[in-house]
């Protein structure tokens, strides 16, 4: 059942809160969330429940006995986190959306500085930065906020810049305003990908949008508190045939997601599934899917194969040699990686 909201003015950010079972994750976001909404009525804000057998429903009433402003929508059965997602979009009636993880968190004073930059309606997608905590995050002052951004020119530019972070939906905020324009699939097409957001993030990045990156840490995410799923299947197969399908493996904005995430995320990834055999994360055989994958492309050879199949120890050397390489390929906007 779906609690609306009777304003028909159309926010001007929506966040949407997918959420199961993990009613004392939530409640820590609402906690640091609720200062930071009280009195602002351009932010419209949904918790999304997959029918949560635990006190997620009991912590929403909480906080809306509290005074805090929110559309509640309990799914009559759990239709699947990416479907959730989905549903999150659908029901979002912003010019911008936000769909926030129930674990991460926004920092205190990070709300008004997006809204500040929203306002401008210079931007079609915007990421945020981000720091990781671990355990209860810790509560301190705000933040000091430099209020920097780094503004793309291009959409390949952006997409070097951010990769593998499209899938990273606390990270991402989006225009839906401008999707509305644009030519579209059905964006629950993507379900069972575990990577559903991407259906509207590449629309929309497929059509020459604005795009730009605040500076500042604006959101922390919890620590291996996520996966349940084969990591190369879903970053490696399923990422490739999305990005296949949306931009071509060999356009610069291809290119530039799948090379980024060869020679930066993959070999860093690997290395931490290789020190915890026993992770839940990785139940794959790592070295002939990427290989499937990737042999064709000189970077999987360079940057993540060493990674793959040295020793541990010269594993980890190498890895720190790849992270240099990185370095000196993004100072130089990205030569190696394009």
């Amino acid at each position: 059942m779906t609690q609306v909201n009777p304003s028909s003015e159309r926010p001007l950010l929506t966040i949407a809160i997918p959420t199961y079972n993990r009613w004392g994750c939530l409640k820590q976001l609402l906690e640091i969330l609720a200062p930071q909404l009280a009195g602002e009525s351009r932010v419209e804000l949904i918790v999304s429940d997959n029918a949560s057998p635990d006190d997620t429903p009991a912590v929403v009433a909480s906080f809306r006995e509290k005074g805090l402003a929110l559309i509640y929508n309990r799914n009559e059965k759990n239709i699947g986190a990416d479907a959730n997602i989905v549903h999150c979009f659908e029901m979002a009636r912003g010019e911008y959306v936000w769909i926030f993880g129930d674990d991460d968190i926004i920092v205190p004073g990070a709300l008004q500085e997006v809204l500040r930059r929203l306002n401008t309606r210079k931007y079609d997608l915007l990421y945020i930065q981000s720091k990781g905590f671990r355990g209860q995050y810790q509560l301190s002052s705000a933040p000091k906020i430099s209020h920097k951004i780094k503004v793309f020119a291009y959409p390949q530019d952006f997409a070097l810049y951010v990769s593998i972070r499209f899938t990273f939906i606390s990270g991402n905020i989006f225009r839906k305003a401008s999707i509305e324009h644009l030519p579209q699939e059905n964006f629950r097409k993507l379900i069972g990908t575990h990577l559903s957001q991407l259906s509207w993030m590449f629309t929309l990045l497929s059509g020459n949008p604005q795009c730009a990156c605040l500076q500042d840490r604006l959101v922390a995410t919890l620590i291996d508190n996520s996966g349940g799923h084969g990591t190369c299947q879903v970053f490696g197969e399923n990422m490739q045939a999305i990005v296949r399908e949306f931009f071509g493996l060999h356009t610069p904005i291809g290119r530039a997601i799948l090379n980024r995430t060869i020679q930066s995320w993959f070999p860093w990834t690997m290395l931490q599934s290789r020190r915890k055999p026993n992770s839940r994360y990785l139940q794959e055989d790592p070295c002939s899917v990427l290989r499937n994958l990737y042999a064709d492309n000189p970077r999987y050879w360079i940057f993540l194969y060493p990674v793959l199949q040295l020793p541990l120890t010269l594993a980890g050397v190498w890895l720190q040699a790849v992270r240099a390489i990185n370095c000196i390929d993004q100072l130089l906007g990205y030569p190696i990686s394009r």
